[in-house]
């Protein structure tokens, strides 16, 4: 109120209305903000983050294109491809936190669910792992987190997954056009230089095993390489045949910069309605949705 009132003054107008948007109202600031203490009290208890997961929507899911009437788009039944996503990702949890700890065996999770415009709905979830299933020695991060493409003649349907959800772009001289190039450069470090063996901690994350086997798959007519590939998990892959990204945190470094992502808020703008010469803060109707 006191910074309301200091804007008035500063602005010669006088002070009118404050309507305040509580934090139970989920994608406003006061949700982000108490999430995210919420989030670090969690982290000071049980440690920092071991794994970040983000798993994306597939509108090619059997049970989406089954349900769907004759021509129809995905598009058109979102109550269909809200409903399948919550299971799909419920069933992920329970895989990961109650099931086969095919990651190890965890201590706590975090997530969130974040629905965009400009993309498929996905949701990002932050593991802590028990002591003992750290993934901090490279052989325990190989086993979990895989950064190449599969042999094709060896495993077929991996080779074909990867091929379809877990290679990024092509960017760079590919294509400088595609959506993450910034001033001529892949805004997510792609392609990633070859790697013989994986690195532990670099700035926070490892650095993936990436060898130069020659192994690579067709792309719109491109060879791709390993130095294409999001990190994901075999296992998790296959089953949800969707994009999962599996990530190891190696850092603390990388922990303020994680949960501020993942508890963000949903895309807004800011939109004021105010009487002449009066100054008002009204968060219900300011608060647009994109």
């Amino acid at each position: 109120m006191d910074h309301l009132a200091s804007e008035a003054a500063n602005g010669g107008i006088t002070p009118g209305h404050a309507f305040i948007l509580p934090s139970s109202f989920a994608g406003s600031p006061r949700n982000m903000h108490q999430n995210f203490q919420d989030a670090t009290a969690i982290i000071h208890k049980y440690g920092k983050p071991d794994l970040f997961i983000t798993m994306t929507f597939n509108p090619r899911w059997e049970e989406i294109t089954q349900n769907l009437k004759k021509g129809q788009a995905p598009e058109f039944r979102p109550d269909l491809l809200a409903r399948v996503f919550h299971l799909k990702l419920k069933e992920l949890l329970t895989t990961l936190y109650a099931k086969k700890h095919i990651l190890g065996v965890p201590l706590t999770k975090i997530y969130v669910i974040e629905f965009q415009k400009r993309g498929l709905p996905h949701a990002h979830i932050l593991i802590i792992m028990k002591e003992e299933h750290k993934p901090k020695r490279k052989e325990i991060i190989d086993q979990i987190v895989c950064a190449e493409i599969p042999e094709i003649n060896n495993f077929p349907r991996l080779h074909a997954t990867v091929a379809k959800h877990m290679i990024h772009g092509p960017c760079s001289d590919h294509n400088l056009n595609y959506p993450c190039m910034f001033q001529g450069k892949c805004s997510k470090q792609f392609p990633k230089p070859f790697q013989n063996e994986t690195i532990e901690n670099c700035d926070g994350y490892p650095k993936y095993r990436r060898r130069d086997n020659d192994v690579g798959t067709l792309l719109n007519g491109k060879f791709i390489n390993n130095t294409w590939v999001v990190p994901y998990n075999p296992f998790l892959l296959l089953k949800y045949n969707s994009h999962i990204n599996v990530e190891v945190c190696a850092s603390i470094k990388s922990v303020k910069y994680l949960f501020k992502y993942v508890l963000k808020g949903h895309d807004c703008a800011n939109v004021v309605i105010a009487e002449h010469q009066t100054l008002q803060h009204d968060e219900i109707k300011m608060f647009c949705w994109l």
